[in-house]
Formats: C-alpha cells, structure tokens, sequence
C-alpha cells in the first residue's frame, strides 16, 4: 500500500519518485533471488552437464579397461596356444629328425648292400659296371690304356660237394682278400657271377695286365681255403683284353671272357689272352 506524504508549511508535494513503498526491498532482494536461483540453475545445469560428461567418460573408460584385460587374456591365452604349439612343433622336429637320421642309415645300408658283395666284400655287378664305365670314358677321352680281367675259381662246384658250402663261401673270400693284397688303390674288383669275378686295370697294357694276372693266378694258387682239411687250395683261370678305341666296355669284357674259357680248355689255373694277344715282359705298374 502506497501512502503520500502532507506538504508541511505549504511546501510543494513530494515527486512521484520520492514515492516510499514498503515492499520495495522485498522485490529487490526477490528479484535478486530470482537472479541468483538463476544462476544457480545455470551452475547446476554446467554441474549436471560436466558430472554427465565425467560419467560417460567412466563408462567409457571402464569399457576400455574391460576391453583391454580381454584382449590382454586372449592374448595370454593365445600366446599360450602359440607355446603349446611350439612345444608340439619341437617334439616333431626331434621325431622327424630322428626318422630322416633312421632312413639315411637305410639308405646308406641298403646302398651298401647293392654296391657290394655282401660275402666277399667286391663290388656288386651293377656298381662295378657303372665304375668300369666311369674308366672307360676316361680311356676314351685320354686314350689311356685300360686292361680288363675276367676270372673264374676252376672245380667251384666240386669244393662246394667235397666240403660244404661254407667251405666254398670261405673260399670266395679268401680268394677276394687275396685280389686286393695284390691290387692297387685305382684298380676295380667286382663279382659277376657265383664264382666269377671281374677286374678293371686303368692305366694298364695288355702286357702289362697279363703280367699282373699271372702273379695273381700264382698268389691264388697258393693260398689255402680256410676251415677245411690242410693242403686244400683254390685255383683260378683268368682271361685278359685290352680296350680298343671305339669299342664298348661289353665288348672288349666279352673278348677277356673268351679269352678265360680259352685258358678252361687248355686246362685251368692259367692266364688266356684275346685273339693276337701276346704276353711280354712288362710289370703291372
């Protein structure tokens, strides 16, 4: 309620704005408030808006966390497959080690086996023929002189009945150990047959083969079959060719071979020579 003030002594009324209201000071301090509320709203909503924001980051960031311990424990367990796997891996390289370590001793037995002679210890026919062959090619790129032997045990079949098979097993090794105390390094011996042999001289002549051949045949003759009666010896006849330019390995043995049933006819225990072969004085180098 708003009262005017009397003029006192005749003085003028008082201005409109000289005016006095006794809830003035209510309305400022409410419109104050009212600021002030506002304010406070505006705080409170900055408060709310920042405390939303940290909550999501929270969350987030507790997302993160439980995204980073799966991945860290799929990694764990993943290096853990990794581990397992290697261990596995290990365990077959050591049993594929220890399988490919078995196949090559095979291998190197089984070529042991077709390479030699399992009871006299020469050369297999096919391994002495791919050796002959070897020297051949040599001899005919050189003209290196090569001398090819074909030898035979005479009365094999009669030891064998007189006095078992181990008496003629004995006296194939002894007659192979007796070729090879008289061969040189370079010199080839292989087994053809059962009771035949074959040897490859490189760097030999004709003369000097034959020269050779007889000191084996004497050496042979002399040596006793082990494990039978005493005064029991093996002898062996012998056939030797030189290798023609131009001719094959097969033909100049076939030409030593006829030359060894050549010295069976004219009675065993001797040296033959190819056709037009004559002996001399030279030594088997």
């Amino acid at each position: 309620m708003t009262r005017a003030v009397r003029a006192v002594d005749g003085a003028p009324p008082a201005k409109p704005e000289d005016t006095f209201s006794l809830y003035d000071a209510e309305e400022a301090v409410l419109t104050r408030s009212e600021a002030m509320l506002a304010g406070l709203t505006d705080v409170a909503g900055g408060v709310k808006a920042l405390a939303d924001a940290y909550r999501r980051g929270y969350r987030e960031q507790r997302r993160l966390v439980r995204l980073s311990d799966r991945m860290q424990l799929d990694l764990q367990k993943a290096n853990q497959a990794l581990a397992e796997q290697r261990r596995d891996l290990q365990v077959l390289n050591a049993a594929l080690s220890s399988e490919i370590e078995h196949r090559t001793r095979l291998e190197a037995e089984l070529r042991s086996l077709a390479d030699t002679d399992d009871l006299t210890g020469a050369l297999a026919r096919r391994r002495f023929m791919e050796i002959a062959a070897r020297e051949w090619l040599r001899h005919e790129r050189a003209g290196a002189p090569v001398c090819i032997l074909m030898l035979d045990l005479d009365r094999f079949k009669l030891l064998n009945d007189s006095f078992g098979h181990a008496a003629g097993d004995a006296a194939l090794v002894a007659f192979v150990a007796t070729c090879r105390a008289n061969l040189r390094t370079l010199d080839v011996i292989g087994r053809t047959g059962g009771e035949e042999f074959a040897v490859v001289l490189p760097d030999t002549t004709l003369e000097a083969g034959y020269a050779f051949a007889e000191r084996l045949r004497e050496a042979v003759a002399a040596t006793p079959v082990p494990g039978v009666e005493a005064g029991v010896t093996i002898t062996v006849s012998i056939g030797a060719a030189q290798a023609w330019r131009g001719e094959s390995l097969e033909s100049a043995m076939q030409r030593a071979d006829a030359a060894l049933y050549a010295a069976k006819r004219e009675g065993r225990n001797r040296v033959g020579l190819e056709p037009d072969g004559a002996p001399s004085q030279s030594a088997h180098p």
